[in-house]
C-alpha cells in the first residue's frame, strides 16, 4: 500500500496568526519537514514545503534499505498559497496523475501527513483517499488537539497536574493575570494559544539567574505591579485588545506560573480509532531557551515519576481520542525542583522526536528501547551529509544498516543553515555519551 505524505509543517494550524511565529523560528518549520522521510517506503510520494538535500535523501533510502530514494516534491515548484488544494492547481494535477498512474483496487493510497487539518482533508477529498479520515478532520478535530487552551481546559476537568494559570485575551485580562500569577513564584509565562514549541512564549521573570527553559523572550521586571507588566507586554502587541471586524474573536494566549524544572520530558504517542493509545517513546528533552535535542529513554527516572508520567500521559491521549482525534501525539512535561510532575501541553501531530522513533523501530526493532540509549542535538554546524558520511566512517562513528551503535545523521539542513540533526545510538548511555563526545571532537576539526 503505497503511501501520499503531506509533510505541511507549515500549515496554517500551526500559529494563530503568521505574525505570530518569530522571524527567526519561521525557516525552521521547513526544515523540520524532512523528519518525516524516515518513515519512506518503496513507491512512497511525499510532498515538503521545501527543497531536500540530495545526497541526505540518498543516504536515508540507503539506510532503511529502499532500492531507490523516494519520490519526493516540493510546494515551491508549484504556484500557489498555503496547503489548501484550491490554491494549488498544478499540484493537484500532478498528484491525480501520480496516484491515477501507481495505485489500483487491490493495493490503494493511504495518506500521512505532519497535522491533519481542514488542508489535508481536502485532498482526501479531492485525491479520493481517505474517506471517513477526510469527514472526521474536516471538523478542526486536529486543530482541536494543538490548542493550549484547549488542553489546560480538558486537563482541569481531569485532574491532570498543570501549572496555576488561565485562559485570556489579550489586553487588560492578560496584564492583570500575568501581574496577580507572578506573586506565586517571581515569574510567568505567556503563551500563543497555537503556535508550535516554545515559538513566541514570553517568559516574565522578577528572579535573577534562574532558569529560562520554554521561553523565546524572556523580559526582567523590576516590579510585578499592572503598570510595570504592561510596559513590558506593550512591545508584543498584548496590551489592548486587536480590533477585530464584528462577529470575530481574538486569539488566546495561556499564562501560567512559571516553576523552574529540573528536568523536562516528553513522549510519542500513538492514539488509534479505537482501543487503548500507544506509547511509542519518551524522552528527556535537552533545553537551552527551547527544545535542542533529547535523550531516549529518559536516565535515571524514579519509578514514582515512572509511573506518574505513564498514567497520566495516556489519561491525556485518551481525552483526545475522545474529542475524535487519532493519530501521533505528542505530550510534554516537567519536573519541579520539588519534584512535581506538570504537564505542559499536548500536539495531535508528528513531533520533533517522532522521526527518531522510527529509526529505532526499523533499524533496530520495536523493543529498541529496551535495550539501546539514543541521544540527539538538533542545530549541529557541520559539513553536507558526503562529507560527515565519509568523515563519521573513517572514524568508526557511522551508524550502518544491520549495525547497533554509532551515529545517524537525522536531518542534513546544511545548504540552508550549514548545520544538521544526530542521533547518537548506543547500547547503554555510558556507549552513547561516550560516542557523542567522538563526534563533537570529530567536527570541531571538520
Amino acid at each position: 500500500m503505497p503511501k501520499l505524505m503531506f509533510v505541511n509543517s507549515t500549515s496554517r494550524s500551526m500559529a494563530a496568526r503568521p505574525d505570530d511565529v518569530p522571524d527567526d523560528a519561521k525557516d525552521s518549520y521547513r526544515f523540520l519537514a524532512n523528519r518525516m522521510l524516515w518513515s519512506m517506503d518503496e513507491g512512497d510520494v511525499a510532498v515538503l514545503p521545501g527543497k531536500v538535500s540530495d545526497a541526505w535523501l540518498a543516504y536515508v533510502a540507503d539506510l532503511l534499505g529502499l532500492a531507490s530514494p523516494p519520490t519526493v516534491l516540493s510546494l515551491g515548484d508549484y504556484p500557489g498559497g498555503g496547503w489548501y488544494p484550491g490554491e494549488r492547481p498544478q499540484l493537484a494535477e500532478a498528484l491525480r496523475g501520480l496516484v491515477a498512474a501507481r495505485g489500483d483496487g487491490a493495493n490503494p493510497w493511504r495518506l500521512e501527513c505532519y497535522i491533519h487539518d481542514r488542508d489535508i482533508a481536502s485532498w482526501e477529498r479531492l485525491l479520493g483517499i481517505g474517506a471517513e479520515e477526510s469527514v472526521r478532520f474536516a471538523q478542526g478535530t486536529a486543530e482541536l488537539v494543538n490548542s493550549k487552551s484547549v488542553f489546560r481546559s480538558m486537563a482541569t476537568a481531569c485532574g491532570i497536574p498543570v501549572a496555576e494559570g488561565r485562559v485570556v485575551d489579550r489586553g487588560p485580562e492578560l496584564v492583570d493575570g500575568v501581574s496577580e500569577l507572578l506573586t506565586r513564584t517571581g515569574a510567568v509565562i505567556v503563551k500563543q494559544d497555537v503556535n508550535a514549541g516554545g515559538d513566541g512564549n514570553i517568559l516574565l521573570t522578577t528572579v535573577e539567574g534562574g532558569k529560562e527553559a520554554g521561553a523565546h523572550y524572556v523580559v526582567h521586571l523590576a516590579a510585578t505591579d499592572p503598570a510595570t507588566v504592561a510596559s513590558a507586554l506593550e512591545p508584543f502587541g498584548l496590551t489592548a485588545l486587536p480590533d477585530l471586524p464584528a462577529g470575530a474573536s481574538p486569539a488566546h494566549n495561556v499564562i501560567e506560573v512559571y516553576h523552574e524544572s529540573v528536568r523536562e520530558l516528553s513522549a510519542d504517542m500513538t492514539v488509534p480509532r479505537v482501543g487503548a493509545p500507544t506509547l511509542m517513546s519518551y524522552s528527556d528533552l535537552r533545553m537551552a531557551e527551547t527544545w535542542k535535542g533529547s535523550i531516549y529513554p529518559p536516565q535515571n527516572l524514579t519509578p514514582r515519576l515512572h509511573a506518574h508520567l505513564g498514567a497520566y500521559m495516556q489519561q491525556v491521549a485518551i481525552v483526545a481520542q475522545q474529542l475524535g482525534y487519532y493519530g501521533p501525539m505528542n505530550i510534554d512535561a516537567i519536573v519541579t525542583r520539588s519534584g512535581d510532575l506538570l504537564f505542559n501541553e499536548f500536539n495531535g501531530r508528528v513531533g520533533g522526536t517522532t522521526g527518531i522513533d522510527m529509526i529505532g523501530r526499523r533499524l533496530l526493532g520495536q523493543d529498541y528501547l529496551d535495550h539501546h540509549v539514543f541521544a540527539s542535538r538538533i542545530d549541529v554546524p557541520a559539513p553536507g551529509c558526503d562529507i560527515l558520511v565519509k568523515a563519521l566512517d573513517e572514524q568508526g562513528l557511522l551508524f550502518t544498516r544491520g549495525s547497533d551503535h554509532g551515529v545517524v545523521i537525522y536531518n542534513d539542513t546544511t545548504e540552508e543553515t550549514g548545520t544538521i540533526e544526530y542521533v547518537v545510538v548506543g547500547r547503554s548511555w555510558a556507549e552513547t555519551s561516550r560516542t557523542e563526545e567522538q563526534l563533537t571532537g570529530m567536527l570541531s576539526k571538520l
